[in-house]
Order: structure tokens, then sequence, then C-alpha cells
């Protein structure tokens, strides 16, 4: 049986560039679930690195489809 092709992916650095926010802002949405992303390899442990995220190509033409992509302003604690 052939093996399923893999989806076209961005790296967190070039999702941000699509959207043109702060990469920091890809994986907040993506850790609150606003952006659907893909996990590779194991969860962080014990000072180890964890999984890398990838973002669908589709998720990001969807987001842009939408309209302009504006951060909303931090609220003052």
């Amino acid at each position: 049986m052939p093996l399923p092709k893999r989806l076209p992916t961005l790296s967190v650095k070039e999702a941000a560039a699509a959207l043109g926010v702060h990469i920091s802002t890809v994986y907040r949405w993506a850790e609150l679930g606003d952006l659907p992303v893909v996990r590779y390899g194991s969860e962080p442990s014990h000072g180890r690195r964890g999984s890398e995220i990838r973002i669908p190509e589709h998720v990001i033409a969807d987001r842009l489809r939408r309209g302009p992509v504006v951060e909303p302003a931090p609220t003052p604690a």
C-alpha cells in the first residue's frame, strides 16, 4: 500500500511572513487553537525540544482570503 501524500506545509517563519505577523503570534495562535497546525515529533520533556510545528498551506490561504490579518492591541495589565 503506498504512503499517503504529505500536505504542502509552511514553517512557522514562512507562515508568519505570509500573514504579516510576528513568529510569536503564530505560536500563540497555534497554542490557543486559532490556527490549525500539524505537529511532527514527540512532546517536549526534560529539557528536550518538542515537536516541529508546520502549518498547512490551505490554512494560510483560507486566513488570507478572509481579509487582512490584524493583531489585537495588548490589553493593559
